[in-house]
Order: C-alpha cells, then structure tokens, then sequence
C-alpha cells in the first residue's frame, strides 16, 4: 500500500515544453517554494520536472545562439508584465536581448508613413525578441540560479521528448533522444505547454466532455534575417503593405544591427506569385527582389535571396480548445498546446505568458490547492484563449473590399473616439495590448459591432471555396472576387497601422 504524502513531502510537477508558458511557470513555481518556506506555511513545496524534446538554448554562448535565430516576436503589456513579477528575470536575462520599439512605420511603395513616442503619439509599450533568444534567457535564468546550485526542487530533461500520457496512473513516459532511454514519471500536475501538436493535450481528448479543433492560419510566410538597412530605425516596428506582388511583410529589428522580415501570402494565393519569388535559383530570386522589392534598399540582395531560396514555406498551427484542464487527471494545457494562433495581431507569446503568470495567481489565491486552482484557471484562460484565436484570425478579413470599408471604418471611430471618447467607443485594433483590457473584451467589443461576425461569413467562406476548388469539388474560376482577394492581404496589414496611425492625429 502507497505511504500518503506528508506536509513536507514535495508535489511532482511535471512540465512538458521549455517555451517561453513552460519556463516563466517553473521559475514562477520555485519562487512560490520560496514564499512557501519564507512565511512558514504549511502548503507543500513543488518539484518541477521540465521536459523539452529540443537542447537547452541556455547553455548555448550568445555567440552560437546567433545561428539559431527564429522568428522575431513582440511582447506588449501582457507579457511583459508577467515576466516582471520575476524582476531578476527580465532585468537581468530579457530585456538584454530584444529591442524596444519607439516608432511605427508603414511603407507604402517607397513613402513611409511613420508615428513615434518623440512626436507625442499614442505608442503602446513593446519589447520585439527573437523566440529562441528569449527561451534561452529564461532557461539561463533557471539553469543559473537553480540547475548550476543543485537544487532538488529543479530538473531540466533536454533532448528527451514525452511519449505517451498514463493519466489514469498520473504518469509519463519519456524518451531521451541521444540513448534512447525510456521511463516512466509519476506526477501530481502535468502541464502541457508542448505546442500544437501536444502529446499531453491529446489525454485531455479522451474525455468525452472535451473538444477541440486543430487547423492552420490558411498563411504561407518565409522570413530572413538580414542586416538592417541604412533607411530602417533601429528601433522601429515596421508593416510591408504589399511589399512584393500578392505578398505583405513585416521588418522588425533585431539586435546586432539586423532585421528580421517575414514576407506572407494566402494559401489560395501562393500559386500566384511570379515565378521569380517560388525559384530555388538564388540569382533569380535576389534580382527580382532588387528590382521589385520598394520599400527599401536592402545592404546585400544574395544574402536575403539565399536564406529565402533555403527554407520550406511555414505554416502556423491555430488551435481551439473547450477546456485547458483535467482535475480527475491532474493535467492543465498552456500556451500553444491550449490557443496556437495566428501571430497577426502579435499577442501569442504574450498570451501563454499570461496564462502562467495567471496559473500562479490562483495558485496563491487558493492556498496551493490545485482542485480549485485547476478549474478557475479554465474559467478565466479559456475565454482569452477563444478570443485571441479569433481576434487574429477574423479581425481581418479576406475579402478586400470589406476590410477596405474596415480601414475606413478604423480610421474614422478612432479620430472620432478621440474627439468624443464618452460617446464613441474605441475600435477594438487599439485595445489589444493595453494593460487590464482583457482580450475577451476586445473580442466582445469586436462583435458588439459586428465586425467579428461578419469577417467570420466571408473568411470562412473564402477557406471552404479555396478546399472545394483544390479536390476538384467545383470548378476553380477567376471573377471579380478573385481579382479583390488579391489585394486582400495587403490591405490587411495596412489597417492596424492606419488605426494607430491616424488615432494620434
């Protein structure tokens, strides 16, 4: 017969995925065993296990961590707020490695239209990080103060992936990569912040009260890392309207005197792109971009083409869940795992951020206990959760003509809120990111105007023609429709930033 746990005996916390959820989580818990020991309490500690199939970037030297650059990523006041409740985190371990942006500015052709703090616009707080350079950060913090001190509350198990979910026995079984060792871990709380395709998360589909749904952005993008050219501020977030022919980007600065930009086009519209941007020639490719490219001068065309001719097309998953827990099982989803997203209004990481920083709350508010932490923090995530995905998904909308009349429609209800903010209500592209509103709020301030549902009508619409067409269900024919969603996109990416633009006129 099992020994009962004692008061002093530790909770096995199992964390599978060492993002950027995952690690604020592990660090956020030891500094709870903290507090725990400090105040005398008579919670017991935790024992963090953290799983991560990939290396541990915190060990890497930031020399080498330049050749593992991925996608750059923005922090607003959600994220950023949630890694502060570590001071020593972000001060000493984040803020060192992204870049903070003052300005805003959109390139139509060569002309460049450009909002800053300086000129006394309204310029929301946001910190622009390369994915993996802010995991290795968060992984050093802990490799430092925790892993390197041998701390028994703390154990990193890198390349070594999760296999299969036991959740009736509330056990993992784990793989190492490199011996291809496999055992099994018993815990108390599993956390699933393993990404869209999550293993844990598929335990949490056995039940038949749960239900989800996993698909894609229906975006294709490639992104190059290039030095920043001489026309771009360092310190400038800056939108790509049409930037190429059927394609919108984005530049955002990196540190080391580099840019990232990501270049994105339709699914229904990759087979349109001139032949030059799908050739695997690098000459090719880097003349047509020399020739077409507008916005700006780049400092060396071969070198964009070469990455851009290495590298498949990406995808992002977007994924919908009815709930992010099991109390029977112990388990609890985060991150990507529980609302991957599309990156177009730049709130994921921000968002799984904020799921553990929220996690942490309640486990303060309920005295440690995880029965009631487990099913108030789906009460209160999956609402957020539901609202971002489809904040980013169907805010824009696919059709041309009608995002047309919504930059019109964002244009004149943010000059005219800032003229008669009691009578008009905000537009909702200016509420994301701002400290306490609530991304539910901005969804539901979405709706109240009727901008979600009927983006959803034409979106939905435009995704299910484009898979009847691609198997051959009906006939694929070129109307005038057709013609507007080439434009689509592109005018897509111009609204969020005419909205932010003109509200500070």
């Amino acid at each position: 017969m099992c020994k009962p746990p004692t008061a002093t005996d530790p909770q096995e916390i199992i964390i599978a995925g060492a993002g950027p959820a995952g690690l604020l989580l592990a660090a956020l818990l030891l500094k709870r065993n903290e507090d725990l020991a400090a105040s005398s309490s008579s919670a017991r500690p935790y024992r963090i296990t953290l799983v991560d199939g990939r290396q541990n970037f915190g060990t890497v030297s930031s020399e080498d961590l330049k050749k593992h650059r991925s996608w750059m990523l923005g922090l607003a006041n959600h994220g950023l707020d949630a890694l502060r409740q570590i001071p020593e985190l972000y001060d000493g371990y984040v803020k060192c490695i992204g870049v903070e942006i003052d300005a805003l500015g959109i390139y139509l052709g060569s002309k460049l239209l450009e909002q800053t703090a300086e000129e006394g616009a309204d310029v929301p707080e946001t910190f622009v990080v390369d994915r993996n350079f802010v995991v290795a950060g968060m992984a050093r913090y802990l490799q430092e103060k925790y892993a390197s001190a041998s701390d028994p509350a703390f154990a990193a198990l890198y390349d070594t992936r999760v296999q299969y979910v036991d959740e009736r026995r509330r056990r993992v079984l784990v793989r190492a990569s490199v011996t291809g060792e496999e055992k099994y871990l018993s815990y108390d709380l599993l956390v699933g912040c393993d990404g869209v395709r999550s293993v844990v998360r598929e335990a949490l589909a056995k039940s038949s009260n749960f239900e989800m749904d996993i698909g894609d952005i229906f975006q294709e993008f490639k992104a190059v890392h290039v030095e920043k050219p001489p026309a771009l501020s360092a310190s400038a977030m800056s939108l790509l309207p049409a930037a190429l022919p059927e394609m919108t980007g984005i530049a955002l600065p990196e540190t080391g005197n580099m840019v990232n930009i990501s270049m994105g086009v339709p699914r229904h519209r990759r087979s349109k792109l001139p032949a030059e941007l799908r050739s695997e020639d690098i000459p090719t490719v880097a003349a047509y971009v020399r020739k077409n490219f507008r916005a700006f001068d780049l400092v060396d065309y071969d070198d964009f083409a070469r990455q851009w001719v290495g590298q498949e097309w990406n995808r992002t998953g977007q994924v919908h869940c009815s709930s992010y827990h099991s109390s029977p099982h112990r388990i609890v989803l985060m991150g990507d795992a529980a609302h991957a997203t599309s990156p177009s209004i730049g709130m994921g990481m921000n968002t799984a951020l904020r799921d553990a920083h929220v996690f942490y709350e309640l486990l303060v508010k309920h005295g440690d206990e995880l029965d009631k932490t487990l099913p108030d923090f789906s009460k209160e995530r999956v609402r957020e959760g539901q609202a971002l995905t489809d904040l980013a998904y169907h805010l824009y909308c696919f059709d041309a003509k009608a995002q047309l009349l919504e930059v019109v429609h964002i244009i004149v209800r943010s000059k005219l809120h800032k003229m008669l903010p009691r009578l008009v209500e905000d537009h909702p592209q200016n509420m994301i990111g701002r400290t306490g509103v609530a991304l539910a709020d901005v969804y539901a301030q979405a709706s109240g105007l009727g901008i979600i549902p009927k983006h959803r009508r034409i979106n939905d619409e435009t995704r299910r023609r484009y898979f009847e067409t691609s198997v051959g269900m009906i006939k694929d024919t070129e109307g005038g429709t057709s013609r507007w969603l080439t434009l689509g996109v592109p005018i897509v990416a111009i609204s969020l930033g005419l909205a932010k633009y003109c509200a500070s006129i």
